[in-house]
């Protein structure tokens, strides 16, 4: 699966370490039996261990930026191994250790809450998801704190410093007290995800998860975990986000978890824009006018942006950013040359989903236009500019 790369930084001259970083991931994506691929991914993650206990990004940046442009299938193996070593570091011969992130997709017309969790409540969520989503066998920590994007680690080492102190913390069976006033300031909007941060410690070669054991082995058994966990997980949660239309996802490593939810809350902030619109300016569906617009950088559609609009007017009152992640990057069709292109279950083009998605919720005054726009932001605010239904870039100003 092709990922896009973050934060990378562009070196024309590769340095040893992301040289070794490179070639263990071509080797491994080119092995040609299990025996040679455990060889190489041993290799490749006995050499990651040390790189993440730096302060430096830059060997991994510089590795996973080269073979993005030069080799996309070792590209992900590294990519895959570097989130591997982060979330699970080596500190127990007779445990594994999880770097846990928790999803809560909210919307609210007030701030959605971030920061300080009292422990009667830490301790309220640890218990449900003892009992929801971990396995038995497993002991989970944890920590004080609900995390908005803004403070989750920024960098691999910074994510790696965190789930080794987390991971420490669930080997000794101790509580982790972090101060969240030392947190970067969470930026605010209509709708956000929220994270719970843990760690799981779990016996060698023991499942981690409840679906994870025989009896769960099904894909409707997940399901049932994940509508036990929303419906049980939001009555805990509902007392430390008040004011807030919430949905839970399941649980998992911390990288897995946050693309889960980035995809997820794709939709999720349409849906909870409507509510927002027709709730706020007492008006039904049709009076909504909503234009799709495809961005660009290097060539390839970036994000959608979606303009909100009240019947006739230009003005842009309201908008959502639809970001491609993972494998659709890269593989969206040209809005101005291919807007003809089918969206099939298995090859979905984007726009098609967002398209059908606002018809789903009572839009019918859709416009997707043909052209390609730049990443244009304000200049005062640093917001993005959104596409009204002439095709103009404005600020979403709420009436």
């Amino acid at each position: 699966m092709r990922r896009k790369p973050l934060n990378t930084i562009y070196r024309s001259k590769l340095s040893k370490q992301a040289k070794q970083l490179s070639s263990l991931a071509v080797q491994l994506s080119n092995s040609g039996s299990r025996l040679e691929r455990r060889f190489w991914k041993k290799k490749l993650f006995s050499t990651l261990d040390p790189l993440l206990q730096g302060r430096s990004d830059l060997p991994l940046s510089q590795a996973l930026e080269y073979l993005y442009d030069n080799d996309y299938k070792a590209y992900d193996q590294l990519a895959f191994a570097i989130e591997n070593t982060v979330e699970s570091p080596s500190l127990s011969d007779a445990e594994d250790l999880l770097l846990l992130a928790v999803p809560i997709m909210a919307w609210s017309t007030f701030n959605i809450p971030s920061g300080k969790i009292d422990q009667n409540t830490v301790d309220a969520l640890t218990e449900a998801l003892n009992q929801i989503v971990l396995s038995e066998n497993t002991h989970l920590v944890l920590t004080n704190v609900l995390f908005s994007p803004d403070q989750l680690p920024e960098t691999y080492t910074s994510a790696a410093e965190l789930a080794r102190q987390l991971g420490g913390a669930a080997k000794d069976r101790l509580q982790v007290h972090i101060n969240a006033d030392s947190l970067p300031e969470t930026q605010h909007y209509l709708s956000d995800v929220r994270y719970l941060i843990g760690a799981v410690a779990v016996k060698k070669e023991q499942p981690v998860f409840k679906w994870q054991e025989e009896s769960n082995f099904s894909t409707t058994g997940k399901e049932a975990l994940l509508k036990k966990w929303q419906t049980e997980g939001s009555a805990r949660l509902q007392s430390l986000m008040p004011g807030c239309q919430i949905q839970l996802l399941l649980p998992n490593g911390l990288y897995n978890a946050t693309r889960a939810a980035e995809k997820e809350t794709r939709v999720y902030s349409v849906r909870a824009s409507i509510a927002f619109l027709t709730t706020i300016l007492k008006i039904q569906t049709e009076h909504i006018r909503v234009t799709v617009g495809a961005f660009v950088e290097h060539g390839e559609v970036e994000e959608y942006r979606i303009g909100f609009s009240i019947n006739d007017s230009s003005d842009v009152v309201h908008g959502v950013v639809w970001p491609l992640i993972d494998e659709e990057y890269g593989n969206e069709p040209d809005p101005m040359y291919e807007k003809d292109v089918l969206s099939l279950p298995d090859h979905p083009v984007i726009r098609s989903t967002i398209v059908h998605l606002l018809k789903e919720v009572g839009i019918q005054k859709i416009n997707v236009l043909e052209e390609r726009f730049s990443l244009e932001y304000c200049e005062d605010c640093g917001s993005p500019l959104y596409p009204n239904p002439e095709g103009e870039l404005l600020h979403a100003e709420f009436p």
